[in-house]
């Protein structure tokens, strides 16, 4: 009769174990996306500036 829920929680725990590096690696992907979506939009961004100045400068000369 114990070992029934003794089962349960071991099942329960080696689930939640095997479960935890799943969360970690998609926390990481997830991180990692989003990483390169901003440097990314800092890049597109940047490089508008940069041709914005170009045309500007080369407007007064």
């Amino acid at each position: 009769m114990n070992e029934r829920p003794a089962m349960h929680f071991t099942g329960y725990n080696k689930a939640r174990l095997e479960a935890r590096p799943d969360r970690f690696f998609l926390a990481c992907a997830i991180l990692a996306l989003s990483i390169a979506l901003l440097m990314s939009a800092a890049l597109a961004t940047s490089t508008a500036f940069k041709k914005e100045w170009q045309f500007a400068s080369e407007a007064k000369v």
